[in-house]
């Protein structure tokens, strides 16, 4: 949803452990950002404003939230 992630990265790694949350669009970030936190407490949030261009670089230990101006989640939140 906007963003684009390598194929294994759209749902879980490896491990089987959570990658991606689209559970969580339309949610305040902070309520999105303690979701993430209790799925995956090994990895940190990091936030962008919809009009930010987003990193490049893949993170495996960062979480990437997309919010408007109104601090609702407005895309997948991916590892990245």
């Amino acid at each position: 949803m906007g963003r684009t992630t390598p194929a294994a990265v759209a749902a879980a790694d490896d491990d089987g452990q959570k990658t991606s949350w689209p559970e969580v669009v339309g949610w305040v970030t902070l309520n999105a950002a303690l979701q993430i936190s209790s799925d995956r407490p090994d990895v940190s949030t990091d936030f962008y404003s919809e009009t930010t261009t987003l990193p490049t670089d893949y993170d495996p230990n960062r979480v990437i939230i997309v919010a408007d101006d109104r601090n609702v989640v407005v895309r997948t939140a991916v590892i990245g």
